[in-house]
């Protein structure tokens, strides 16, 4: 029972960790003026991964699939930002991908 609960504690701050820390860095990247796609992108699938969480609490269904979508926009707003600026390096979205899935099954999961 305990490590259900330490399971649900560490999802939760992964998942709130994940789409914050692309908010941020899409914030900052519009603040200068840097108003390409990849950081739209990135703003906008980090806007809606973290109003999924908030939804989750009240229907666990949708709120996953939004998730979902809000995590492949960041991937591909990541993705599209190290294609366009130069310094494409694919173990860093590989890496990224990867906790995106971990974090979906673990919300899957609860």
């Amino acid at each position: 029972m305990n490590l259900l609960i330490l399971l649900g504690i560490f999802t939760a701050f992964l998942a709130l960790a994940f789409p914050l820390l692309h908010l941020l860095a899409s914030l900052s990247e519009l603040r200068k003026g840097k108003n390409t796609l990849g950081n739209q992108l990135l703003f906008i699938g980090s806007c809606l991964a973290t109003f999924s969480l908030i939804l989750y609490f009240f229907l666990p269904i949708v709120p996953l699939f939004l998730w979902m979508i809000g995590c492949c926009l960041i991937c591909y707003g990541a993705y599209w930002n190290g294609k366009h600026k130069g310094n494409f390096h694919p173990a860093h979205h590989l890496i990224r991908m990867g906790i995106a899935l971990v974090i979906t099954l673990l919300l899957a999961l609860i």
